[in-house]
């Protein structure tokens, strides 16, 4: 039987209706047809065993084209098929081949209306053709021309049902369930929403419904019906490991032993090349550095910056918050900060406010360099005093500025306040 029809499929490659390649120096022959709502033609060449197609086209009509009456239905069917292949039908001797006879006295029809006239005057000046009546049903235009629903009760009053019903030899004598997605859904709503089921999970599904049929990947579609099931997901408890619970951060004992940094990118590069900042900031008494940087700076130079911007001024930290920035999870930086004995916390990914200190710091940062810079490009000669104003600002968890809380001391910051008391 696979041989017969392995014989068939190969028969039907080697003959129409198969496209064959357009010789030039053949007549041609179109073949059109229209319907209510689409027209349809085949473009056919003689090649001394009876016609073979070339092309197919078929389009449906727009709104207006619909209101057409008959006659211009089907020359409207003619005229498209001329334009779609103009570059096989110029100077080609083309024969149309129509039901709709009227159409093969187009050229003595004394009263033609304007479309037709225009249609006939375009067919004239660029082709040699002649229109023949094809008598009887056209088969091959009508099926590109007639709606599908017209074509699928065709078929479905031809078709015989499927009365084979295949079975797995191996074990068990179980039915294979064909490729429908329907059948197969109304298979396991059977083993498991019934009153004899009991809505039971996944595997308990499962080994029913294996006891009389099988079908291949049985079960994820098992596992796609029960996750959509609404009696399930309302009335069934979660046997899941219940959340842990949230671990807030060590509170640090005095300043600079616990500090969190990140970088603020996307500033315009100044003439150093610098177009990002990291920002570092101290738990405990909210004071933070700016120091510039470039956006492609390693892990090596971010440790180099750390230390030249924040362990000169203040020893080295316990403590080391940061994102999981690729910097921070190198190999390179881990050793460095393991060396001194430090801690490296990461927050979780795709949630920064585990880290909100940094995040609000860099919002304030870029609020102070939008407002204090009007020439964005210079923000680097201005990020200096911008750090010592938002250090000298009294923080709203505290309500101490920065400066205060390190030094015991607020700095002096404008000339009143250098004014002996």
């Amino acid at each position: 039987m696979g041989q017969a029809a392995f014989d068939a499929l190969k028969t039907l490659l080697m003959s129409p209706p198969v496209l064959r390649i357009a010789d030039p120096e053949r007549p041609f022959e179109v073949i059109t047809d229209a319907s209510d709502i689409a027209i349809g033609a085949v473009l056919m060449q003689d090649f001394g065993n009876g016609l073979q197609p070339i092309a197919y086209e078929s389009r449906k009509m727009q709104s207006a084209e619909r209101n057409y009456p008959v006659h211009d239905k089907e020359m409207l069917a003619i005229v498209h098929a001329f334009k779609i292949w103009r570059c096989y039908l110029t100077g080609a001797d083309v024969t149309v081949r129509t039901d709709h006879k009227s159409l093969q006295y187009l050229r003595a029809q004394p009263n033609l209306n304007p479309r037709q006239i225009r249609w006939l005057d375009y067919l004239e000046s660029n082709f040699t053709y002649k229109i023949t009546y094809k008598k009887g049903a056209n088969i091959i235009a009508d099926a590109l021309s007639r709606p599908s629903a017209q074509l699928a009760a065709v078929l479905v009053a031809q078709s015989k049902p499927l009365l084979s019903v295949y079975y797995l030899r191996s074990g068990t004598d179980r039915i294979w369930v064909p490729s429908y997605r329907l059948l197969r859904e109304l298979l396991i709503q059977e083993v498991h929403d019934s009153n004899l089921s009991g809505h039971f999970g996944v595997d308990k599904t499962l080994k029913v419904l294996q006891r009389f049929y099988y079908w291949p990947d049985m079960v994820t579609d098992v596992q796609r019906y029960m996750a959509a099931c609404p009696i399930c997901q309302r009335m069934k408890s979660s046997h899941q490991r219940p959340t842990g619970l949230l671990q807030p951060l060590e509170p640090p004992q005095r300043p600079w032993q616990h500090v969190t940094m990140d970088f603020v990118t996307g500033l315009p590069a100044g003439p150093s090349g610098n177009d990002a900042v990291l920002v570092v900031v101290d738990r405990l008494t909210k004071m933070a550095h700016f120091a510039p940087c470039p956006t492609t700076i390693t892990a090596e130079e971010t440790a180099r910056l750390f230390i030249s911007t924040v362990v000169r001024l203040h020893g080295i930290p316990a403590a080391i918050i940061s994102d999981r920035d690729p910097k921070f999870t190198s190999k390179l930086w881990h050793d460095t900060w393991a060396r001194y004995g430090t801690h490296l916390q990461f927050s979780s990914a795709y949630h920064p406010q585990m880290d909100g200190q940094t995040e609000r710091t860099n919002q304030t940062m870029e609020q102070l360099i939008r407002t204090n810079c009007p020439d964005r490009n210079k923000w680097e000669d201005v990020l200096p005093m911008l750090e010592f104003s938002y250090n000298n600002a009294p923080s709203a968890t505290t309500n101490h500025s920065p400066f205060y809380l390190n030094y015991g001391m607020d700095p002096t910051a404008t000339v009143s306040t250098n004014v002996e008391r």
